[in-house]
Order: C-alpha cells, then sequence, then structure tokens
C-alpha cells in the first residue's frame, strides 16, 4: 500500500470509529442506524445518477453485500445493546482481518507472505486484547453478538473488496451500493416498526445525517482502498480505529480499561509496522 493509501484507510478508521460512538449512546439504535444508512444513501444518490449501474457482475456482490450489511446491522445493534463500546467494537473489528485474509487467499488469490501474516497476528492481538478488562464476562450476550458482528464485517468486506474491482470505476460500485442499501433498510425497518418509525427518525435526523456523512466517507474510502490494494492489508490497517473507540469509550463514556487500552494499540501500532516494512 501505498502512503497516500495508507493516510486514507488511517483517517477512514477515525470516522469509522465515531458514527459507531453515535450508535452506542443513542436512545434508539435502530433508528440511529436507520438513519445513517439513508443519509448515506441520499448522499450517494446523485452519484449514482449520474453514473451508469455496475456491471452484471457488480450486481451479484452489491446483493449479497445488502443481505450481508442487513444481518451485520441486526448483530450490531443487540451487540452495543448488552455491550460496552470499549469491548464490543474491538471484538467485532478484531476478528475481521484473520478472517478477511483467509476470505482473500480463497477468492482473490492474495496469500500473504510470512511477514505480513505475523503483522495481521499481531494487530489482531493487539486488537483482541482490548477485550478483556473491565467488566469480565458480565455482559456475554453482548459479546457473542460482537463475534456475530465480526463474521458478517469479514463477510462483507471480501464481497465489497471483489465488488469494487468488478466495476470499472470503484466509485460506481460505492454509490450503487449505499442507495441499494438504503432503499433496502428502510423497507425492512418500516415492516419492523410500523408508522411508529417515522417520528423517530425525524427526531434522530441532525445527530444521525452527520454520523452518516462520515460512516460514507470511511466505508467508500475502505472500498476505493481494496481496489487498488491487498484486502487483508487494508482490512487489518482499518481496525487501528479500536483503538479510538477504545479511547472514546473509556474517556468520553466512562467505560473501564483505560491502561489496557494502551497495552493493546502499542501492540496495534507494531502489527501495523510489521505489515508495511519493506
Amino acid at each position: 500500500m501505498s502512503p497516500d493509501l495508507v493516510l486514507a484507510v488511517l483517517l477512514a478508521a477515525l470516522l469509522h470509529a465515531l458514527w459507531n460512538s453515535f450508535v452506542k449512546v443513542g436512545a434508539d439504535r435502530t433508528v440511529s442506524v436507520l438513519a445513517i444508512i439513508a443519509t448515506g444513501g441520499l448522499l450517494s444518490l446523485p452519484v449514482a445518477a449520474v453514473l451508469p449501474p455496475p456491471p452484471p457482475l457488480g450486481w451479484v456482490y452489491l446483493l449479497a453485500s445488502v443481505t450481508t450489511h442487513l444481518i451485520y446491522y441486526y448483530f450490531l445493534i443487540n451487540a452495543y445493546r448488552f455491550g460496552d463500546l470499549s469491548r464490543v467494537y474491538p471484538l467485532a473489528r478484531g476478528l475481521a482481518p484473520p478472517l478477511v485474509a483467509l476470505g482473500a487467499a480463497a477468492a482473490a488469490g492474495e496469500w500473504l507472505s510470512h511477514r505480513e501474516l505475523a503483522g495481521v497476528a499481531l494487530v489482531s492481538v493487539g486488537i483482541g486484547s482490548l477485550v478483556f478488562g473491565g467488566r469480565g464476562a458480565a455482559d456475554r450476550r453482548g459479546l457473542w453478538f460482537a463475534a456475530a458482528t465480526g463474521v458478517m464485517i469479514a463477510i462483507y468486506t471480501v464481497i465489497d473488496g471483489l465488488g469494487g474491482r468488478s466495476a470499472p470505476q470503484a466509485l460506481r460500485y460505492i454509490a450503487w451500493l449505499n442507495v441499494v442499501e438504503a432503499v433496502v433498510f428502510l423497507a425492512a425497518a418500516r415492516w419492523w416498526r410500523g408508522p411508529t418509525l417515522w417520528p423517530a427518525l425525524r427526531a434522530t435526523l441532525p445527530g444521525g445525517a452527520v454520523a452518516g456523512l462520515l460512516a460514507t466517507l470511511s466505508y467508500g474510502i475502505v472500498i476505493y482502498a481494496m481496489s487498488r490494494g491487498a484486502m487483508a492489508h487494508v482490512s487489518a490497517l482499518r481496525e487501528s480505529s479500536v483503538v479510538i473507540a477504545a479511547l472514546i469509550g473509556t474517556l468520553w463514556l466512562g467505560e473501564p480499561g483505560a491502561l489496557t487500552r494502551i497495552g493493546a494499540a502499542s501492540i496495534v501500532a507494531a502489527g501495523v509496522v510489521v505489515m508495511h516494512w519493506r
């Protein structure tokens, strides 16, 4: 990965941690997620309108991604319902890099060297170590939902990495993905919540619009990066967001385990250095 791509993915990590914090503190997390997705769809609509749709193979990846994202959001909402940000987020994101490395190897032939595997392992160990400390196993349900969230992250990361490569321009895939996902999630939420959804959504929109902008920029950057660099590298580097999320959880939300987070952040940084050292 080139230096500009590394900086772009680190920015995506910051934005990602911020919008997840918004979901965690939201009084109605389903509506918070819907506001974020709807904002992303609206922001992407003008882009999708001027760009041709993805090719047929791109639509296969796009629809598979939307389905996977729906399941991901279900697990994510319940993970934050039962668990702390500083425990749920690291576990969910920490499972993704090793799973993405396996998926990228199987689906795209991106076999990593021993050094790169060591870097992915270090990043994952650092992220995983953030889970321990604080409340122990008190929020066991939150951790189970977080683990399921991590599996879905790995699945949609590989799908979208391949989807971004299937289109002549990754932006085509990104824009159409956001629009289709917004329509599908809105329909699903309306079916689930009924007419009470609309007033709740209006009350959430001011903050949700900002969080939606952050989420759209974050994932757009990641899909673009995966169209230019190895999926496992992008996924592992993006997971530096757990350090930011751990700091937000401990310093802003008052969750325990700040010292543990500092040690884990050092391991994550070491893993990133190992992965990109030449």
